[in-house]
């Protein structure tokens, strides 16, 4: 299979988002729908947008994504579509949000339901409603991604859509949009962008140039997660940690054991970053042996001077104030054999640079649960 490699136009800068206007005009949209979540319009995040669309009190909004996106809220988002005569999509928040308006551009323009869609890139066609991302966090880098997650309900592990047509014409990165995110989740959503980047620099496939972007969002984001969750107003420290996130999916090649484990422990509600860069360490204890001098790389990258990367990501959540195991996040019950049977199963492993078996999970599983 081809590496193919496809890109949103990119917009980066603090006031970026005053391009909004122009933007959706060079797509020919004349009426989007902007989908965002209510945490986000009470905090005045999405305040900003409406003065780049000169505080219009008529815009078609949805503003109830969840927290992880479910199908429902992407129902519910395509009759807000369709209600509203729209004929494109804003995307204004985190990975959550952006997720759930590419299965909007999706289901609006192609009809079904989502779940028509769930694994089946083949039935997406190139006429997608035209998606712009402006994300909120600095985390997910969905607003460069081919990818979407999504969950049958708030309390079940995810699912995927996946097709070059769903990556968002345009990306909208204003790393003032993220001066309030609070310290948990500027911690939560930082590593994850350190998660997407280690995962792309290991994962199977040649991509040079995108394994060199990965390694510079891990440099960026090691530099700066710790300054940006301290002082949400650090406007370096903001700048370099939404270039991190935005690097780490422009790789390109895909994800690995990480998020299979991650997606593995998501049917409770907890949240995604976190999972991710818990379950890190002992993946990348994994590869030591059978990828060394990427290892050394990703080190180097990390500002190691002794130890190992997996000893940094541990001493660097620690630092963040993110525990050290699922358990200790809140994660309840889980059969052992269950767990390791269903990360053995997940679409991440397609991409992973080596597909590890059940009883290989089951040692992950026991050392990221904590048991």
């Amino acid at each position: 299979m081809p590496l193919t490699l496809v890109y949103p136009r990119v917009q980066f800068d603090f006031g970026a988002i005053k391009l909004l206007k122009q933007e959706l005009a060079a797509l020919g949209v004349k009426r989007p729908l902007f989908v965002t979540d209510k945490g986000l319009v009470q905090a005045g995040v999405f305040g900003a947008v409406r003065r780049a669309m000169d505080n219009a009190n008529d815009l078609a909004v949805f503003d109830e994504v969840p927290e992880n996106p479910t199908y429902e809220g992407v129902t519910r988002a395509v009759a807000a579509y369709h209600a509203g005569k729209c004929d494109g999509v804003v995307a204004v928040g985190g990975g959550s949000v952006i997720d759930t308006a590419k299965a909007v551009s999706v289901v609006a323009t192609h009809g079904g339901t989502i779940t028509d869609y769930i694994g089946k890139p083949e039935k997406i066609r190139p006429d997608t409603a035209p998606l712009i991302a402006v994300p909120t966090t600095a985390g997910t880098g969905s607003e460069a991604s081919r990818g979407a997650g999504l969950h049958p309900d708030g309390e079940s592990r995810g699912h995927g859509i996946n097709s070059n047509y769903i990556v968002p014409r345009v990306a909208i990165c204003d790393p003032e949009l993220t001066f309030s995110l609070p310290p948990r989740l500027t911690a939560g959503t930082g590593m994850d962008a350190v998660g997407h980047a280690v995962e792309n620099y290991f994962a199977k496939g040649g991509n040079p140039a995108g394994d060199a972007i990965a390694l510079d969002a891990v440099t960026r984001a090691f530099a700066h997660i710790e300054r940006a969750t301290a002082n949400g107003q650090d406007k370096e420290a903001r700048y370099h940690m939404m270039m991190a996130a935005l690097n780490a999916m422009m790789c390109g090649k895909g994800l690995g054991p990480v998020h299979a484990l991650a997606n593995t422990f998501g049917d409770q509600g907890l949240h995604h970053g976190a999972m991710v860069t818990i379950s890190m360490p002992a993946v990348l204890r994994s590869y030591e042996a059978r990828y060394p001098e990427k290892t050394k790389k990703l080190a180097e990258a990390m500002g190691v001077k002794s130890g190992t990367p997996a000893e940094a990501v541990t001493e660097m959540n620690d630092r963040l104030g993110i525990p050290r195991t699922i358990r200790a996040l809140g994660y309840k019950g889980g059969d052992l054999d269950e767990l390791a049977t269903d990360s053995h199963k997940s679409f991440f492993n397609v991409t992973a640079p080596f597909h590890p078996s059940v009883d290989e999970y089951k040692a992950l599983v026991q050392q990221v649960l904590g048991v």
